[in-house]
């Protein structure tokens, strides 16, 4: 080996080691919606109720529209037991569409808690806490997740997703 190439290792092994890599951080799924003149209220402003079915939109998207291909769609099967709303902005008619940004931020055995953010550029007009409950309907009562599901909420978590055992 030439001496530059010996000097060249020496200087590679003096680096200091990598540092560990960062917990793997999920992406929010993003939802962009038009307002239109149908949400508006008396007051020029999106009616609150229509603020709650544009995130319920987005969870739908999220849930049933945007995993897998053909034949390989996950269907989380689950119902609302809960939503908790702050409204912090009266959201209007603007060219821009308005984005729902949803992450899941708890997860449980048979339930888990999804924050979503209505916003327009900083703008944060409206935030959600929804609290959803995997269920069985043909059993009517409550079910574990199953790990197909977990894989979907891991891909939006910002917590881990494993429940407790």
């Amino acid at each position: 080996m030439s001496h530059a190439a010996l000097a060249a290792l020496s200087a590679l092994e003096a680096l200091p080691a990598p540092a560990p890599a960062p917990p793997h951080h999920h992406r929010p799924h993003l939802y962009s919606r038009p307002v239109r003149m149908s949400d508006l209220d008396p007051m020029n402003h999106v009616n609150n109720v229509r603020l709650l079915e544009m995130i319920q939109d987005a969870h739908v998207d999220l849930f049933y529209l945007q995993h897998g291909g053909p034949g390989q769609a996950v269907r989380v099967r689950v119902i609302y037991a809960r939503h908790e709303l702050d409204y912090t902005e009266a959201l209007d008619l603007r060219p821009e569409p308005a984005v729902i940004s949803t992450t899941v931020s708890t997860v449980r055995r048979s339930s888990f808690e999804l924050t979503s953010r209505i916003t327009r550029g900083d703008q944060v007009f409206c935030t959600c806490v929804s609290t959803c409950v995997a269920y069985d309907p043909a059993a009517r009562r409550t079910r574990r997740l199953e790990d197909d599901e977990l894989a979907v909420l891991a891909r939006h978590a910002t917590c881990d997703c494993r429940p407790p055992v």
